[in-house]
């Protein structure tokens, strides 16, 4: 049992509790109030301090990339089509915790395949604390990754003559469907079923990489009839598509702007996304750029560059931490400082998104201090 003292809770949802306790006992938050005493519990002065829940990247590519090596476990490329690909097998968790995520903030990510494929594989959601795979998996197929960037033909364009253009990846996109669905249910391949379990039957939302402004266009264009939930990750130039998405409901994963400027590289208008927000578009962050992991640190820096650009400071937390846990259905266990759900807490010295000087002083996940 562990008793968190006198902290001002940000819940996730935009409201702040100050001077507020958490009880904490079995892994899961038992209450939440001013005051709280329990027996024999581990008392954890959040005096002066800032708590958040566990911030979430929804579309992380550590944990599966095979470092030190260059043999990237997420990064299938036998065929362009992988949709029924499942990375939890991938995951390594030395790896993952060789990266100490928890040491940011960051208690959970969403593992995803890289931007290589069209229909790449299915996300999987891990807790980012030391332990046995098993039992740091919170959920499996948690979303479909695709991609429409320049990464495929990169991959595939020596091989298949057809995906050397855009043209081609987009046709590819088309016919696979097309295909999947003229099969009967009972005939079709894993591939196959997998594809209609995402498009067609709304098992799991579409996570669909696309950064420069003609591959954001014709995803929001190929996508404007279907049902599926789209997250468009990266997303770079999604100011220029923003009536667009709005009108779809599409959602924004944004990639590190930092890594090789992109801002400056893509013209990227990040006070847009305060009116994307202001529609109920969700909106996360992630660590990677291009499918490809740049360090834990870059959570927050995308977080802070949101802020610099006019997003209320509890919209960026919602960002960081409920945002991501609906996008990948896990909102019931994880993403808000709510009794009954797991007790994945960031304990922090000042606010991370308005201040450089924070610092994490407790990282909690299921009720254990991990850092």
């Amino acid at each position: 049992m562990m008793l968190l003292k006198n902290g001002n809770l940000h819940i996730g949802d935009g409201r702040i509790l100050p001077a507020c306790d958490i009880l904490i006992a079995e892994g899961k938050i038992q209450a939440i109030a001013p005051g709280l005493t329990a027996e024999s519990a581990e008392v954890i002065d959040a005096s002066g301090h800032e708590v958040f829940p566990g911030f979430i990247d929804p579309a992380a590519a550590i944990g599966a990339s095979g470092l030190p090596t260059t043999q990237q476990d997420n990064d299938e490329h036998s065929d362009p089509v992988t949709p029924q690909m499942n990375i939890r097998y991938a995951v390594d968790p030395d790896e993952l915790d060789a990266q100490a995520y928890y040491k940011s903030g960051i208690t959970t990510v969403g593992l995803a395949p890289t931007h290589n494929n069209v229909f790449g594989g299915q996300i999987a959601v891990c807790k980012t604390a030391p332990g046995r795979l098993r039992e740091r998996i919170v959920k499996e197929h948690a979303g479909l990754k695709c991609s429409v960037t320049a990464h495929v033909k990169k991959t595939y364009g020596g091989d298949h003559p057809r995906l050397r253009t855009k043209m081609g990846i987009f046709a590819l996109w088309a016919e696979t469907l097309r295909a999947a669905r003229a099969t009967a249910p009972a005939e079709r391949s894993a591939s196959q079923q997998a594809l209609c379990a995402a498009f067609d039957e709304l098992q799991m939302p579409v996570f669909a990489a696309a950064g420069s402004q003609n591959e954001v266009d014709g995803l929001l264009h190929i996508m404007r009839d279907e049902r599926a939930t789209l997250y468009l990750v990266d997303g770079y130039c999604f100011a220029s598509a923003l009536p667009q998405m709005i009108q779809q409901h599409v959602g924004l994963v944004l990639g590190n702007v930092n890594d090789y400027s992109q801002v400056t590289k893509h013209d990227i208008d990040l006070t847009k996304l305060v009116d994307l927000a202001a529609q109920g578009n969700l909106i996360a962050f992630t660590t990677s750029n291009g499918g490809l992991p740049s360090g834990r640190e870059t959570l927050l820096w995308n977080a802070i560059e949101a802020y610099r650009a006019g997003v209320a400071a509890e919209d960026v937390v919602t960002m960081l931490t409920l945002n991501p846990a609906r996008m990948l259905g896990v909102e019931r266990r994880l993403g808000s400082l709510e009794v009954g759900k797991d007790a994945d807490i960031s304990v922090y010295t000042g606010h991370p998104v308005t201040s450089y000087a924070a610092r994490v002083a407790h990282s909690i996940i299921d009720g254990k201090v991990v850092f």
